[in-house]
């Protein structure tokens, strides 16, 4: 896998959700078998496993997935600005199809205990009248909750062409 250079946003980013996210584990509620993850919930794979069910929810406008993997408390950040809650997130993609596809390359995955950091480019065609598209670097915050892998905080950066 290549590795890049984390810019000081991303590690302050990566720092921070990755405090609030081993503070915050013990209290988090699962959803267990919808996010797909199983008993040995703790490693990468099954880490893996639960960023590919949020790709495919975020494609699908999958709600009820969508509900399983997203934290109640999550921190949805876009690369123009925007801060989405989990209730924002859900209004604006469950039900709908605002993706046509989600593509992921370059991913990094780093579980340390009850976090994991995933860092990931995107390359997005949203369904609007242009069918424009977004190149972005992602990293993801993660917090294991009864078995259960739950994002709690995600940053997007656009990324050079």
């Amino acid at each position: 896998m290549e590795k890049h250079a984390m810019t000081r946003r991303e590690a302050l980013v990566a720092m921070g959700t990755g405090i609030a996210a081993a503070g915050m584990a013990g209290n988090a509620n699962a959803a267990g078998a919808a996010a797909g993850v199983g008993a040995g919930a703790g490693n990468a794979a099954a880490l893996e496993g639960a960023v590919e069910a949020l790709r495919r929810a975020l494609e699908e406008g999958d709600g009820k997935v969508l509900s399983a993997v997203l934290h109640d408390h999550l921190t949805y950040s876009h690369s123009d600005g925007r801060v989405w809650s989990k209730d924002v997130l859900m209004g604006n993609v469950a039900g709908k199809k605002r993706y046509l596809s989600i593509v992921t390359s370059e991913q990094t995955v780093d579980v340390q205990g009850d976090v994991g950091i995933v860092r990931h480019t995107y390359d997005v065609v949203n369904n609007d009248d242009k069918k424009s598209t977004s190149h972005i670097k992602v990293l993801l915050c993660w917090t294991l909750a009864d078995r259960s892998w739950k994002l709690l905080a995600r940053s997007g950066t656009n990324a050079p062409a």
